[in-house]
């Protein structure tokens, strides 16, 4: 799957309970001396149900953000096949939930502090055995254990949260 010299995947998840289906997140961005410009119009949401071989775009999907993208962050629930999360940097962007495989999603928290600096590092993680809790890491960790509706910092030692 390729979209441009200038965006690439920048994140990938594959529903553990059928390794044929896979979302990914591509990110376009350029990185120049004291600049760095991260969205815009490749970016985007796409899916496999055939382990890779075809993508099909959910980039503007029902409740998926219709302004200019930015850098997105994608996962399965390993608890419950059919939901995904997607975190979504965009001036309409929030955190996002999908529970019919990515054709229909609903917009949940839209703390914008969920989202600081994306351009450095932004990823959501779905708890493998608890379908309504999900983490949001970036320069802190954030946890929400009510289906992404609102979520809470996480005192965890050091400023930034990788996984």
């Amino acid at each position: 799957l390729f979209r441009s010299e200038k965006t690439g995947a920048i994140d990938l998840s594959m529903d553990p309970n059928n390794p044929r289906t896979l979302y990914a997140a591509f990110w376009e961005a350029q990185r120049k001396p004291y600049t760095i410009v991260g969205g815009g119009e490749e970016c985007g949401l796409f899916k496999s149900t055939d382990g890779g071989d075809t993508w099909q775009e959910i980039t503007r999907n029902p409740g998926l953000p219709t302004s200019m993208l930015g850098k997105i962050g994608v996962v399965v629930s390993p608890a419950q096949s059919g939901r995904v999360w997607a975190i979504i940097d965009a001036e309409d962007g929030a955190i996002f939930r999908s529970d019919d495989g990515g054709e229909h999603w609903q917009r949940l928290c839209e703390d914008r502090s969920i989202r600081a600096r994306p351009w450095y590092y932004m990823h959501i993680i779905a708890d493998p055995q608890d379908a309504e809790t999900i983490w949001a890491l970036d320069v802190q960790a954030w946890k929400s254990i009510d289906g992404g509706r609102t979520f809470f910092e996480v005192q965890i030692p050091h400023g930034d949260h990788h996984d």
